[in-house]
């Protein structure tokens, strides 16, 4: 049986309950509990018991398919989506300059936000302190995975937590007040905080295999665990946090990147589906594997590193009824919450593999969809191209005219998302309907390349390891070479494109805009205006495109770094917040 994250979620969620319960309560007045409540001690007498606690912790995992109105994806907080629904944190929050110690709780920031994650940290120690006190009931090699496994998903919460406030408080056992101990902690460094981060995920790899079984698919491994520590190694590199540019941060970095590509496990995903997207841009590619990788059908495959399962009938997920363009009465109309900006569509290249800024690609700015690189067509749908067999029309007068005043559901840039969705779900009309089971990537191969290229070619330059992990991502979207010879200031522009364009919409822009300080610094992505594309057809049915800003971000630099909520401040007087605040 595979394992999923929701499995058995009453006992689950008793056992969670009491556990919180009678970690804060040690002295009631009444010492035996009563019949059918789990104490801290029958809750890890057992290995069935423990298991669910522990299956509890990867339940805390960051739900993105069904998130905090899966709507509001993390890219809407970047350039990369706007939001039509103007009451959204992406849009109303971050973008308008109004993030505040007072407004950062767990709504905006949502699986990131501070309370949640040191809640999921608690889990993790109470099974590390509880669950070694009856070690010896257990199996010892289950035991030992489990301990790396918890021991993992404790760095994946403070990664979170170090990716967006810097350094943390570091809890390596459960807060406890009823025995006058202090429990306010100081901020660790921003260099002490990634230590503790590195120790628990080298911990994690030393014992967790390669590849987990078909029974426990889902549960961390290995390259899981070293890609975690890359992760937290390349944001700490990068100019945000590495302000002196120290050159052995990134070769740290590209070092664990490539202890990952020298497993010999991961593959970037290749095989295209029976089911060819119907192409509307010229380039005659039917190659559909970059789609066809998040679909349900092809979960596990060999370019998944870290993901979270679903099943149906009781655990499926909303991404297709939050995010896909849906067949209404013969026309087409989307839910509006997540529109991808002209700036995105701009940075696909031309299917000859150079960008539409150069004036050698052949690109047409009276037919702009012509002869784009193969992403675009298995990431969007736009004014022209198909979806469950309907023509799109978001110019004005079509059945999806873009909506320019954000009255409506329907997308105000004239885009939608095709990317992580099925387009053979049909009826994605009921919003928010748990009709989804393909995987939420957390870390996938594609990934560790781009990023081992980015750290080395940081580190030395663009060597020909950085141009084969570079060329093995283009290659499989059908883009040419990357030039011999290119520098290492324009392979950086490379690497950063092709990270935008190979990860969009997967909650990966954030951290990339920030650690490359580039927010509010040039080229200032989210201190600038956003654009769409409205499109108008004469009379003989020619189109005419013009770009118009849908809205104007605006942005602080020391927004790079989320406040403390204020209630958080309060509560520790040890704690300093973030400048800014």
């Amino acid at each position: 049986m595979k394992f999923k994250y929701n499995q058995k979620a009453n006992a689950v969620l008793l056992v969670s309950l009491i556990i919180s319960l009678s970690a804060c309560k040690k002295d009631d007045f009444l010492s035996v509990p009563p019949k059918g409540v789990l104490t801290d001690a029958t809750t890890f007498s057992t290995q069935t018991n423990t298991d669910l606690f522990v299956n509890d912790i990867y339940n805390s995992l960051p739900d993105y398919n069904n998130g905090n109105q899966v709507d509001r994806i993390l890219d809407a907080w970047t350039d990369n989506s706007n939001s039509g629904a103007t009451n959204h944190e992406g849009q109303a929050v971050i973008r308008s300059n109004a993030l505040s110690a007072n407004n950062s709780t767990n709504g905006v920031g949502g699986y990131f936000g501070w309370s949640l994650l040191y809640t999921d940290i608690r889990k993790c120690n109470v099974f590390l302190k509880d669950a070694a006190a009856n070690a010896s009931a257990y199996d010892a090699t289950w035991y030992a995975q489990r301990v790396g496994e918890v021991r993992f998903l404790r760095a994946f919460f403070y990664m979170l937590l170090f990716k967006n406030y810097g350094g943390v408080p570091l809890l390596t056992a459960p807060l406890t007040n009823t025995d006058g101990s202090d429990i306010f902690n100081e901020r660790a460094t921003t260099d002490a905080t990634l230590a503790f981060i590195e120790a628990d995920c080298d911990a994690a790899a030393n014992v967790l295999p390669l590849k987990q079984t078909t029974a426990n698919l889902g549960r961390a491994t290995k390259g899981a665990a070293l890609a975690l520590k890359g992760d937290v190694e390349l944001f700490a590199a990068s100019p945000l946090v590495n302000t002196s540019n120290d050159q052995a941060k990134w070769a740290k970095a590209a070092a664990t990147y490539q202890s990952i590509i020298a497993l010999n496990t991961y593959n970037l995903f290749t095989t295209s589906s029976a089911t060819p997207i119907t192409s509307t841009t010229g380039s005659g590619t039917t190659s559909t594997a970059y789609r066809d990788q998040f679909l349900a059908v092809n979960n596990w495959n060999n370019e998944t590193i870290f993901a979270r399962a679903y099943a149906l009938p009781n655990k499926g997920h909303k991404r297709e009824g939050y995010m896909g363009p849906v067949i209404v009465h013969g026309g087409a109309q989307t839910w509006g919450g997540a529109s991808p900006t002209q700036s995105l569509i701009d940075d696909y290249q031309m299917d000859n593999g150079k960008p539409i800024t150069d004036p050698t690609s052949g690109y047409d700015p009276a037919h702009p969809y012509l002869h784009r690189e193969s992403r675009f067509e298995q990431s969007m749908v736009y004014d022209g191209s198909y979806w469950q067999g309907e023509v799109f029309k978001s110019r004005i007068g079509g059945s999806n005219q873009i909506d320019l005043g954000s009255t409506s559901d329907i997308s105000n840039t004239g885009y939608c998302i095709r990317k992580t969705l099925d387009e053979s779900i049909l009826g994605q009309t009921s919003l928010g309907t748990a009709i989804g089971t393909s995987n939420y990537q957390f870390y996938r191969y594609a990934e560790v390349l781009l990023s081992y290229a980015e750290a080395q070619n940081e580190a030395v330059g663009p060597d020909l390891s950085v141009f084969d992990a570079v060329n093995k991502v283009r290659a499989r979207v059908l883009l040419p070479l990357v030039p011999a010879g290119t520098s290492q200031v324009d392979m950086r522009t490379i690497i950063r494109r092709e990270r935008r364009l190979e990860f969009c919409f997967e909650d990966k822009r954030w951290y990339d805009i920030r650690r490359w300080d580039i927010t509010v610094n040039s080229p200032a992505v989210i201190n600038s205006p956003e654009y769409g594309m409205k499109i108008t057809a004469d009379a003989s049915g020619n189109l005419t495109y013009e770009r118009v800003v849908v809205f104007q971000n605006r942005f602080s630099e020391y927004m790079n770094w989320l406040p403390i909520p204020q209630g958080i401040i309060n509560q520790n007087p040890k704690l300093k917040q973030n400048p800014g605040y």
